[in-house]
């Protein structure tokens, strides 16, 4: 997978804003009527850095982390919208961004890798030596 940039950023940038949501949202008054938005920004936050950490990693358990995460921002950005305050709207539309950045996760995840023309020849001299053996 070919790690890019833009995607790394949109997922620790959504964890952020999850992160900071949850904790205003846990010293307002009316917290009994926030769980939902706070348990639901805290677990965002969770996978979209862990996604990211994953990312980063080069990890082939990604793709399976980032559905999840898909998942879980979209139950996110549909509680804030809920809410319609302007500060639930601009963490719902950092969920959102974040969504397409696990789509751009999952269909890199299908595309075959680019090779080097050197590798290539590598890879078939190594096959073919290996055929030769056998």
């Amino acid at each position: 997978m070919i790690w890019k940039k833009n995607v790394y950023d949109t997922l620790v940038a959504c964890a952020t804003s999850c992160d900071e949501y949850a904790t205003e949202c846990s010293r307002q008054q009316d917290i009994e009527d926030l769980y939902r938005c706070i348990f639901l920004s805290l677990d965002c936050s969770d996978l979209c850095r862990q996604v990211a950490v994953l990312y980063v990693r080069g990890s082939e358990n990604t793709r399976l982390l980032a559905r999840t995460c898909i998942e879980v921002c979209e139950k996110c950005a549909e509680e804030c919208e809920r809410m319609s305050a302007e500060r639930a709207c601009q963490i719902a539309s950092a969920c959102r961004q974040c969504i397409r950045a696990c789509m751009t996760i999952l269909e890199m995840s299908l595309m075959p890798e680019s090779e080097s023309e050197t590798s290539r020849t590598l890879f078939v001299a190594l096959g073919r030596q290996e055929m030769l053996y056998n």
